[in-house]
């Protein structure tokens, strides 16, 4: 009797999980209907819910052609929408007005999964941020040459690029926080990187590599109340004003960067540097304080950063938006939205899933997440209590294989924190006018 209760009891919090899922759906495509059309004419047959569902169902399935679409809708096959006598041609039209809504209910369902996975975040990394986010942007991949203005380029042209992507991707929750689709192709990271930074709180903790060094940049995230840490980059130049440790091959040090008049940061940093197997690894960071940000924390740190490629992965990867259904930009867009929007549903699993069976979010493997939850629907199975309870028989659940770089340990009493006067910054910053687009090469 008592496994029956138990039984009873998981059957119940499995049909509940359900009809949330299909409740949040519903309630989101519900706000994406059209306004009706003052004009005289006849509204369309096709409604904005299903035709985003629609959407996204063909990204889930990895169909690469815009005719499936057509198919699924012609046919009544999107539940629960009845199959809808409309020409290919139509839905064409509609596609390409659809970004704006897919972006819509990306933001709404993005608004809902960071409220659910609050529960589970990672309040480990970096307890002193009110954020941990990482930084960084991914080009799309090449369209083929449908269109006539792109049939005359060459294979290696720029143009030839779908676009690029600069996000913001929350390392706690394992969320987009922000993503922009830009057009053009190739840019300078640094160009687009201000704009990212609206809205973020002060005390928030980014991550970034070495694409963005920038005494500027540093200067600006310091001033604006932010925390970052990168890597040391360029050969940049710099002056120890106080060492916090130096022995065993490891620097803990807070510097001046820039030496030349020219080109020098106002704000202090700090710079730590340690070898690891045979190779020398050097860490920039605003956090000056070696209590509240060890040498070993600032490495794990930068490590995380290495989660925004993973989920670019799980983009352009596993969810096969390296194949674009069309060269046009603006279906290009509602693509990658839909994409993005199955990305956050696919983090959410693989935190839940990591929380419920008491593993690391890493052991739950995105791959076979991704290629097991249709099926799992398809069969009437949910896919979170499955896995939960078949995940390490499949293997879906294993051992990571994330490294984690050991530094030499360093007893606290050893460190000399800096004084006050050493981290006043200077009294005025001289920053080089470098340009952030390339220069092409003369013939001399």
């Amino acid at each position: 009797m008592e496994n029956d209760s138990v039984l009873r009891q998981e059957r119940e919090a499995l049909a509940s999980s359900k009809k949330q899922m299909i409740v949040l759906v519903q309630e989101s495509c519900r706000q994406l209907q059209e306004r009706p059309r003052r004009g005289v004419g006849h509204p369309g047959k096709v409604s904005w819910q299903e035709l985003c569902v629609g959407i996204l169902l063909c990204v889930l399935q990895g169909w690469q052609v815009q005719l499936d679409l057509w198919r699924l809708i012609r046919t009544g096959a999107i539940e629960p929408f009845g199959p809808v006598a409309v020409c290919d041609q139509a839905i064409y039209n509609r596609l390409a007005r659809a970004a704006e809504p897919m972006h819509q209910w990306f933001e709404q369902v993005s608004g809902w999964l960071r409220l659910r996975v609050q529960p589970w975040a990672d309040r480990r990394v970096a307890p002193f941020a009110s954020q941990v986010l990482a930084l960084d942007e991914c080009s799309l991949d090449k369209v083929a040459r449908w269109l006539p203005s792109l049939r005359t380029l060459a294979k290696s042209d720029p143009k030839l690029l779908a676009g690029r992507l600069s996000a913001l991707f929350d390392v706690r929750l394992q969320q987009w926080v922000r993503v922009d689709l830009l057009e053009e192709g190739k840019a300078n990271c640094k160009l687009h990187a201000q704009q990212m930074l609206a809205g973020l709180q002060a005390g928030c903790l980014l991550l970034f590599d070495r694409g963005y060094f920038s005494f500027a940049w540093f200067d600006s995230l310091t001033q604006q109340g932010l925390w970052w840490v990168s890597r040391y980059a360029n050969r940049a130049s710099f002056r120890v004003v106080h060492i916090i440790y130096e022995g065993d091959g490891v620097l803990d040090a807070i510097v001046q960067l820039g030496t030349r008049r020219a080109d020098q940061a106002q704000e202090v940093v700090r710079l730590l540097r340690f070898w690891y197997q045979g190779h020398q690894y050097c860490y920039l960071t605003n956090v000056l304080d070696p209590y509240q940000l060890s040498l070993q924390d600032v490495v794990d740190l930068y490590g995380r950063r290495w989660d925004i490629e993973m989920a670019f992965r799980l983009l352009k990867d596993y969810l096969q938006l390296n194949e674009l259904w069309s060269a046009k930009w603006s279906v290009v867009q509602v693509e990658i939205w839909a994409g993005l929007l199955l990305a956050q549903l696919f983090h959410a699993a693989q935190m839940q899933i990591a929380h419920e069976a008491g593993v690391d979010p890493f052991e739950v493997s995105m791959e076979l997440l991704v290629r097991w939850v249709p099926r799992l629907l398809a069969w009437g199975q949910e896919p979170v209590a499955y896995l939960v309870r078949w995940g390490r028989e499949m293997q879906v659940i294993r051992e990571s294989a994330r490294h984690r770089k050991v530094v030499p340990w360093i007893d606290p009493a050893w460190l000399t924190p800096p004084p006050c006067e050493v981290t006043q910054p200077r009294e005025q910053a001289r920053h080089s006018q470098r340009h952030c687009e390339r220069r092409r090469k003369t013939a001399s």
